[in-house]
């Protein structure tokens, strides 16, 4: 039996998804897909569109066989502790031989070669980031410059290869294996389609982006055949379904609460959010006066030092309150198709972690410190539902009462 595991956020699960699980199983030969799937908070620094337990349903139906939840905790932070985490929980299940991931150019060696360089971090290396961080430049940029240096005798173009989002994640998730000495091997699929942030629909592909930005749009209905061509037709139907039009939750939806919380939490409070310096703060405290919406204030905090998503982490960890959290030490499954059954019991068997299927039951399977990582958890995604119910007038549900998602 052959796992391949997919670290992915699905927001939302598109042809391009599809089209990456069904390479992956072609050119591994992989019998079962594990994906680690962002929860209610993704990456960048924003809520979802859907719910996590909405977007599983998608990601079964399009093609993978179990779901496991990164949490916002560990979700919503840089790609470098991104990968960290969910690499980690793909490894802790003890039984994942494959690591697939997209990329711009499909060749694993430049990854091979960047993510073992850079999970040693010398003293050269190291020295040279600090330089251009102290000339002003943000992390991805230094690092980028720092790495056009020192390996500029090698095939690879660093500078242009990191300029790509897939790409910076698919290093990140080489030096994660690396670090850990993981048995388990990178693959990547080459990505077809829009680029990561086109905006287009005329591709075969549309990235995530190009269908956000259809999403957000007035005359967006969910019947057209623009939108239904986004997706494959199972997770098509499912959305014509569930929505007439699209509903979706984004940023500024938590925009109120966020300014609620710039006035109402004083310095030393915010400044032991993650990530969250007391510079930062000072900035808070002198423009808070400006705030119109959260990504107008984004883009007002924004400078040649911070990214925007860093910026948007950043006010997430604040408003979420996500103090340092420890390293990720439970797989919480989110769903399955019944017929990866034997996966489920090798994970049984061999998973070094311990394994949550139902919510109510973890204080009673956790130490102390991951079961308040866990409830952590479990606060924010209530926040998430309560912020969609809302605004669509739907019951509220609690998250220990949102089954596990089983398909056939």
């Amino acid at each position: 039996m052959k796992i391949a595991g997919i670290i992915a956020e699905y927001n939302p699960f598109h042809t391009g998804h599809a089209y990456h699980i069904q390479k992956t199983r072609e050119l591994t030969g992989a019998d079962y897909i594990v994906v680690v799937m962002s929860g209610d908070f993704v990456q960048r620094g924003a809520p979802a569109l859907y719910s996590k337990h909405l977007r599983t349903r998608m990601a079964l139906l399009g093609g993978a066989d179990l779901v496991f939840e990164l949490p916002a905790t560990h979700a919503c932070e840089s790609a470098e502790f991104f990968a960290q985490s969910a690499v980690g929980l793909l490894d802790g299940l003890g039984c994942v031989d494959v690591l697939s991931f997209g990329s711009e150019s499909g060749d694993i060696e430049p990854f091979l070669q960047l993510g073992a360089f850079l999970a040693t971090e010398t003293p050269e290396y190291q020295n040279l980031l600090k330089k251009y961080l102290k000339k002003g430049e943000s992390f991805p940029k230094a690092r980028s410059l720092a790495l056009q240096e020192l390996l500029s005798d090698t095939d690879t173009d660093t500078g242009t290869f990191l300029q790509t989002p897939n790409n910076i994640l698919g290093v990140e998730y080489c030096k994660a294996l690396c670090r850990r000495n993981s048995p388990i091997r990178p693959f990547t699929v080459k990505r077809e389609g829009n680029a990561y942030h086109e905006e287009s629909l005329k591709e075969q592909f549309p990235s995530a982006s190009a269908i956000r930005a259809l999403w957000k749009s007035a005359d967006c209905k969910m019947s057209d055949s623009t939108v239904s061509s986004c997706f494959p037709p199972a997770i098509s139907a499912l959305l014509s379904q569930t929505f007439s039009c699209p509903q979706f939750l984004d940023e500024e939806d938590f925009s109120p609460y966020l300014r609620w919380l710039l006035f109402s939490t004083d310095k030393a409070q915010l400044a032991s959010y993650q990530d969250v310096t007391p510079d930062f703060v000072q900035r808070l405290f002198h423009t808070r006066g400006s705030y119109e919406s959260w990504g107008q204030y984004a883009a007002l905090l924004k400078t040649r030092e911070l990214t925007y998503s860093r910026i948007c982490r950043m006010l997430m960890h604040c408003l979420l309150q996500i103090s340092d959290v420890p390293p990720l030490s439970y797989a919480r499954l989110l769903g399955f198709r019944r017929q990866a059954s034997p996966v489920l019991s090798a994970l049984k068997k061999h998973s070094s972690i311990p394994f949550i299927t139902k919510a109510a039951d973890a204080s009673s399977l956790l130490s102390d410190e991951s079961a308040a990582v866990f409830a952590k958890n479990v606060e924010v995604s209530n926040l998430y539902e309560s912020v969609w119910c809302e605004k669509y007038h739907t019951p509220f549900v609690h998250e220990y009462q949102k089954p596990l998602i089983i398909l056939p």
